[in-house]
Formats: structure tokens, sequence, C-alpha cells
């Protein structure tokens, strides 16, 4: 066994999240989790509601500040290599790449921006990291704030990934501009959400519909049999923030379907932001509660699927520990 205290970054567009582990990297396991650790920069929101294209330089200075948090992090728990992927938005804005070279020249992170086929080949790491189902049943599924990735080996063993093109962010700005008719900038301030709440359940509806018309595509044949597939274990995963523990903390169980989700919709529809913290604590994410509600409802009508299994990760990081391409 050769161990290697490893610290691994996923830069998301709603979250930076942080795993630094020690990893056998011969068998390619993670031998002990030493530290965790996330934060929230809206850097979806800003790139909804930027109109150049380009990321407000605030936000990037608050994203910045986190990189440095974790490089300290880093320092105290003993890493000696890093990686780190950085996904849809930064893949989207014109300065995504300028600002991960500024952090790779400034603090070593090894920041890489992937596309989306890798994301999801992560992603498949990370489920399987913390689910027991075997390669033929795994169905991975990987729901963030800018993009949505679906991973399988069903068939023919061969990795596939659905490479989906929305994610939270943008069904909060479809739910706030094209179902409400608001502004989507909050306060002013960019990078700061406009909250939709109260949502009425007609909004929702109105809202499920619009994604289901025109915002996600059907899905690919394989993955509507790989889904439908009596042994198939549909496994969603992320951290505390993710849409599928949002919907676990509602419902009160790990594993659920449609059914679940729409009456968890039902439960918090009509209801401000102060009302949805007192009843659920939701981490002050109450406001985002209806958007990823809404889209993990239509995502499982999209797929055809029965059930999902949320698993708690934090979000790619065991994916990232384990990916060879990352580290060589």
């Amino acid at each position: 066994m050769v161990v290697a205290i490893r610290g691994a970054l996923d830069i998301g567009s709603g979250q930076h999240k942080l795993l630094i582990a020690a990893v056998d990297t011969v068998s390619r396991r993670i031998v002990r989790k030493i530290h965790l650790d996330q934060a929230g920069v809206l850097l979806g929101h800003s790139l909804v509601q930027s109109a150049d294209g380009r990321l407000d330089e605030a936000i990037l200075e608050d994203s910045r500040s986190v990189f440095e948090r974790f490089a300290a992090a880093g320092r105290e728990h003993g890493a000696t290599e890093w990686a780190g992927v950085c996904t849809a938005v930064f893949r989207r804005a014109s300065n995504g790449e300028e600002h991960l070279a500024r952090a790779n020249a400034e603090l070593g992170l090894n920041l890489n921006l992937i596309e989306q086929k890798l994301e999801g080949e992560l992603g498949y790491l990370a489920a399987s990291s913390g689910c027991e189902a075997s390669a033929e049943q795994l169905v991975a599924w990987d729901s963030g704030s800018g993009s949505f990735q679906v991973s399988s080996r069903a068939g023919d063993g061969a990795l596939k990934v659905w490479e989906g093109p929305i994610g939270d962010s943008d069904v909060t700005a479809a739910l706030v501009r094209d179902v409400q008719k608001r502004d989507f900038a909050g306060g002013g301030k960019v990078g700061q959400r406009a909250s939709p709440n109260p949502v009425s359940l007609t909004q929702a509806e109105q809202l499920s519909a619009l994604l289901l018309d025109a915002r996600i595509p059907p899905p690919p044949e394989w993955v509507a049999a790989a889904c439908a597939a009596p042994d198939a274990v549909l496994v969603g995963f992320g951290e505390k923030t993710s849409i599928f523990s949002h919907a676990a903390k509602l419902i009160g169980a790990d594993e659920f379907g449609a059914a679940e989700v729409w009456s968890a919709i039902e439960r918090v529809a009509g209801r401000s932001d102060a009302e949805l913290k007192a009843a659920h604590g939701l981490d002050n994410e109450e406001d985002l509660i209806m958007p990823k509600l809404v889209l993990l409802h239509a995502m499982l009508n999209r797929l055809g699927a029965s059930r999902v299994r949320n698993i708690l990760t934090m979000g790619n990081c065991e994916g990232v520990l384990l990916c060879d391409e990352l580290w060589s």
C-alpha cells in the first residue's frame, strides 16, 4: 500500500468544495478522510446576470478568498499533492480560465477546467465510492448549479455519460424571469440571487412544464434503458446543498420517487424564506429549495426512473481523489 495525502477540489457554479484524504494510490482507495470544507460562491448566478459573459470581479474575489482558505487547510493537514476540477460556469464564462490560471500560479492548486464528459466520469467514481451497487447496476446522477451528468456502465461495460445542459441556477432564473416575470438580480448586487419565494403551486407546475417542454432534452436511449433495468440503482450524490440532499431532508428518507418529491413541493409551496427556514432549517438555501425540487421532479420524469437514492459525498471530490488522469 502506497499512501499519499491528497487535497481534492470540486469548484462548481454554486459551491467550492474541498476534501483532504489519505489515498492508497495502488489500489485507488480512499483510506481516510481527513478534512472537509465547502463554501457557497454564486458564480452561476453571477454569470446568468452578466451582460457580457464575464464573471464579476467581486464574485471572483470571493472565490479567490476561498482558494486561499483551502490552501491553508492543505498545509495544516499535510497535503502533498493537489488536484481540482472546475466545471460548467468556467466553461461558459469568458474570464473563467484566466481566474483559474491565476489561482494555480499563486497557490499551486492544480485546478483543471474539465469537459463535461470527464465530469460525468468523476461523478461515477464519486457515486461508486459510497455505494455497494455493482458496475452493471449503478447509474450515477450529478446535478449542479450549471449542468447535470448521468453516467453508467450498463450494457457493454463502457462508461457512458449524458451531458445535461441545465442546473439549478438556470432553473432559478427561469422561475423568476419566465414564470414570475421579475428581475433575477437580487438587491442590485451581482451574484446575489433574488429569492423567488413564496412560490405558488401553480408557479411550480408552470416551471415543471417549462423544463420538460423546452429546457431538459430527452435522454439518450442508453440512459432510459439503464434506468429502466429491473436491478438498476440510480444514485444521486453530492454534499448537503445538492438537490438530492435537500429532498431527502424534506422527505425524511434517502430513497424516494417523483411522488414523494411532488409532496415535498406541495409542502413548501406558498411559503416565504423565513417560513421555510423556520420549518426546515435549510442552511441559508431556503430560497433555492423550490427550483431544486422542481428540477429533481422533472428529471425523474424525464429519466423514467421510479426511485433515486441519495448518497452524501463532497461533490465530485471523491472522484477526483481516485482519477489517475488528474494526478499523473
